[in-house]
């Protein structure tokens, strides 16, 4: 019998379903499985019912999961105290999907007080998230084996330039049907949500310029190449008095961020982060 044997058994017990246990653990269903059968042969019971798609955990499935509900409590509280935070030296490795300048504000910040821990941070919609400690990005359904803390819920408004005679008005969001619109990128969440609101009245938001550095997007909207969307509160960095909130009645839009994290990963400096992040969040 071995530890990992118990873990695979412990987080499928959770979920019943072997496939999200074989995600968390980046390995094949069939590992999993076959590790469980090996444990039941061991143990000599059957710890889960079977049908042809699914399983379930019985009555002596259920008496080990209790069991090991309190021993790898334990452990993992053994491994906290044992991963001291100045003694981790793992880099911390962040996939930004969102809030770009304020997380790189955080790591900054954060670095200033623990300049020996290291960060990879990468900004892109990289589809393997599983290689990543930490994961900023709106609300999704699909991060398995990972916890989060909401960060930041906030109001989106519609920004032009300020010479752009329509900052001046009073509009609705139709109005808006033959300007052009300055995007961050086209997987960008910022994107589908003004994509979202623009079809909900009937049409498809006109791009005229792609981009995905923020300051060079900031520029764009102030040179009047388009219309961009942005947090209510944000001053764009060296462009602020180049840059006006639209008046649109109907763009009543909220987007709120997410810190997702590594349930296997989540010790030592990586757990000492989230902490740092959660004292930040608005």
């Amino acid at each position: 019998m071995e530890l990992l044997q118990l873990r695979y058994f412990y987080e499928s017990a959770k979920s019943e379903n072997f496939s999200k246990t074989a995600t968390m653990f980046m390995v094949p269903t069939t590992s999993v499985s076959a590790s469980i059968k090996r444990l039941e042969a061991e143990l000599g019971c059957k710890l889960f019912d079977r049908t042809s798609n699914r399983i379930y955990l019985n009555a002596r499935g259920r008496l080990l999961q209790k069991t090991l509900c309190s021993v790898f409590r334990d452990i993992d509280d053994v491994v906290e105290k044992l991963s001291i935070h100045d003694e981790d030296t793992r880099t911390i490795k962040i996939l930004v999907r969102g809030m770009r300048r304020k997380i790189t504000d955080f790591i900054t910040e954060y670095n200033a007080n623990h300049p020996h821990i290291a960060f990879k941070t990468v900004f892109n919609y990289d589809d393997d998230y599983q290689t990543y400690d930490i994961i900023i990005d709106d609300e999704k359904n699909f991060y398995d084996g990972y916890d989060s803390i909401e960060l930041f819920n906030m109001r989106l408004k519609l920004k032009c330039s300020s010479n752009n005679r329509l900052c001046k008005q009073k509009l609705f969001l139709h109005q808006l049907c033959n300007q052009p619109f300055v995007l961050m990128d086209f997987e960008s969440n910022m994107h589908k949500v003004l994509e979202k609101a623009c079809n909900r009245v009937g049409f498809s938001p006109n791009i005229s310029v792609v981009c995905n550095d923020i300051e060079c997007y900031e520029k764009f909207i102030a040179a009047d190449m388009g219309i961009g969307i942005a947090r209510q509160e944000e001053s764009p960095s060296g462009a602020s008095s180049s840059i006006s909130d639209l008046d649109v009645a109907d763009f009543n839009e909220h987007y709120t961020i997410y810190a997702y994290y590594s349930k296997k990963e989540y010790y030592g400096n990586i757990k000492n982060f989230i902490e740092f992040l959660k004292s930040k969040s608005i």
